[in-house]
């Protein structure tokens, strides 16, 4: 008899008492919930094109959910050490992979589907009705998504032996595959191009249908190309709208989307069936272990004979620290990981970006290069920075460091400054190569524009980094920073976190006694100058208004973008804070922590 539903009712009692599982949870509902009750509120989109555009947040919102509770299933047992105990019973391999992975898929479903039932509610109050057949038929799909990419994260954490490479392993499926980056058209569709016609350039469509034969079945085999059109098809089948064409091409599609989760558990399985458990822990030395030993043999350059002011006011021992924290984080799976991620997301997009078309001037392609940098750079930081100092607290590396003549302000400052490098060191190659495709493409080196894009990146990625790292400083594991820099972005998010559904009616309300901004982040001038002020102090506004003001200055800025030295001085400001206090509060709160 199987045991399979022993071991996955054993893992459903364990995995709904994780605080990371109702975290990400309430993270999940958190950025998506807000922003689909004001576009249900709004009233500006049918139910059709709403049912249809709804999806598109929550299925990436979703991936969160499903890597907080599918990337450790299996490899967290191996590296704990419970795994030799869990087969030690009538259990074998097999049984353990698919328990894990239908305790673990229940666990996602249970969680999209209450956040549906929630955005049903939101939608019945929206449009006067609940449109159940065809919200429930998106939702069907939705929780179809989540179960395929939990077979995708279970197999992968069966495969590897390390949790971080399995999240690794999930981001670059993500990437490679999702319509959201270029990976796919820039990369893939290209070979396919090649192959077939002898040109890299693949016809542009409107409609799939109406693409050549070999075109169609490339944008086929994309299974998440092949979720969106089935899922199309189907809520257009039950609810408004009309579907076209035959359902043949969709059922096939289907199968194509299952396939994709399906065969890295099949993968996965068979190589766990053939893992050596035995010592699951590496017989080399940690990472931890490397950098309390990097730093102890720079003890001639933290101890070194100094005196004065300088070793007084222990900026050697800090680069001292510095140097040995960037080789360590260096060998650090999760900051190489991070490292190849950035360069998938942001390469494709730069290679698709950077051209003129009939919609888009030169000005206005040159001002649009930082925004290919937004979200691989909060991906960059949070990789870099998260575990800068409250690894080593989790390791216990720090008290060993803390042995040697090292401060606690030398440790945080230490690491402030490797992780500032390394993300310096990854933005800035990339900015070299937007600079090369303007040259290449526009017949002009454009130095003051060049100026004004790579200072609002730089500058935002060391920020953002600087509060990652004082984040991690402040807490005592790498999951609370995570937790809480998850809780930084939801709070400041102004398209899917509380910052547009929730916070500008509440300063709305202070200033005005009414709960509504009534377009005041529409407004040409930005609105009355109360609501600018209170705006600013979100960072991720003000870097649009730091952005505009360095392109204001170049004279490189599109029509529709202005900036005054006041608000650019302002924005600075709020910027420079942003960065600044985290790591203060983060330095005070583990200066007086107990690292006992």
């Amino acid at each position: 008899m199987s045991r399979v539903p022993t071991v996955a009712s054993a893992d459903l009692r364990r995995a709904y008492r994780e605080r990371r599982l109702w975290g990400a949870v309430v993270l999940l509902g958190a950025m998506f919930l807000p922003s689909t009750a004001s576009i249900a509120a709004s009233g500006h989109r049918t139910i059709g094109a709403f049912l249809l555009q709804m999806p598109l947040d929550l299925v990436t919102f979703a991936l969160v959910v499903v890597a907080a509770v599918g990337y450790d299933a299996v490899v967290g047992e191996r590296t704990s050490g419970r795994v030799r105990f869990l087969l030690g019973r009538p259990c074998t391999r097999r049984d353990l992979v698919l328990g894990k992975l239908l305790s673990r898929a229940v666990v996602v479903a249970v969680a999209l589907a209450l956040v549906l039932g929630l955005a049903n509610v939101l939608v019945a109050r929206g449009y006067g009705r609940a449109h159940l057949a065809a919200f429930w038929t998106m939702g069907a799909w939705v929780l179809l998504y989540g179960v395929v990419w939990t077979a995708v994260a279970v197999g992968y954490s069966a495969a590897f032996a390390s949790g971080y490479r399995t999240l690794a392993a999930l981001v670059a499926t993500y990437v490679t595959f999702s319509p959201d980056f270029g990976v796919w058209s820039v990369l893939v569709r290209p070979l396919f191009a090649l192959a077939v016609t002898g040109s890299p350039d693949a016809p542009t469509y409107e409609v799939l249908a109406n693409a050549p034969a070999w075109l169609r079945v490339t944008e086929r085999l994309n299974p998440l190309t092949d979720f969106w059109y089935a899922m199309r098809w189907s809520v257009e089948a039950v609810g408004p709208g009309t579907p076209t064409g035959s359902p043949l091409p969709h059922v096939i599609g289907t199968g194509v989307f299952l396939l994709f989760g399906a065969v890295p558990l099949v993968a996965g399985l068979r190589r766990f069936e053939v893992a050596d458990l035995g010592d699951e822990g590496g017989g080399g030395p940690s990472w931890g272990d490397r950098l309390w030993r990097a730093i102890a043999d720079a003890r001639g350059r933290i101890a070194g004979g100094r005196s004065g002011p300088a070793a007084a006011g222990g900026r050697p021992r800090a680069l001292a620290v510095a140097r040995a924290d960037v080789r360590h984080a260096l060998q650090s799976w999760v900051v190489l990981g991070a490292l190849a991620v950035f360069v998938l997301l942001v390469v494709p997009q730069l290679w698709q970006g950077i051209e003129t078309s009939t919609a888009t001037t030169v000005t206005e392609a040159l001002a649009d290069i930082p925004q290919t940098f937004g979200l691989p750079v909060l991906v960059l930081g949070i990789a870099v920075g998260y575990g800068a100092v409250a690894g080593e607290r989790e390791t216990g590396t720090v008290r060993l460091v803390l042995g040697l003549p090292v401060t606690r302000r030398d440790v945080v400052a230490g690491a402030l400054l490797s992780r500032l490098a390394i993300t310096a060191a990854t933005v800035v190659p990339l900015l070299a190569f937007a600079e090369v495709l303007v040259v290449v493409r526009f017949g002009g080196v454009h130095p003051a524009a060049m100026l004004a894009w790579s200072g609002s990146v730089l500058g935002f990625a060391l920020v953002w980094t600087s509060v990652v790292v004082g984040l991690s400083a402040a807490t005592a594991s790498r999951y609370r920073t995570l937790a809480a820099v998850g809780g930084t972005y939801l709070l400041f998010g102004t398209d899917v976190g509380l910052w547009g559904p929730v916070v500008r009616p509440l300063l709305a309300l202070v200033f005005t006694g009414e709960a509504s901004v009534r377009g005041f982040v529409h407004d040409a001038d930005g609105g009355p100058l109360w609501f600018r002020y209170a705006d600013g102090l979100n960072p991720f506004v003000s870097l649009e208004t730091f952005q505009a003001g360095l392109f204001v200055a170049a004279g490189r800025a599109p029509e529709y973008v202005s900036a005054t030295a006041p608000w650019f001085l302002y924005s600075v400001a709020i910027l420079f804070l942003f960065g600044a206090v985290p790591v203060s509060l983060g330095y005070r709160r583990f200066d007086g922590s107990d690292l006992g």
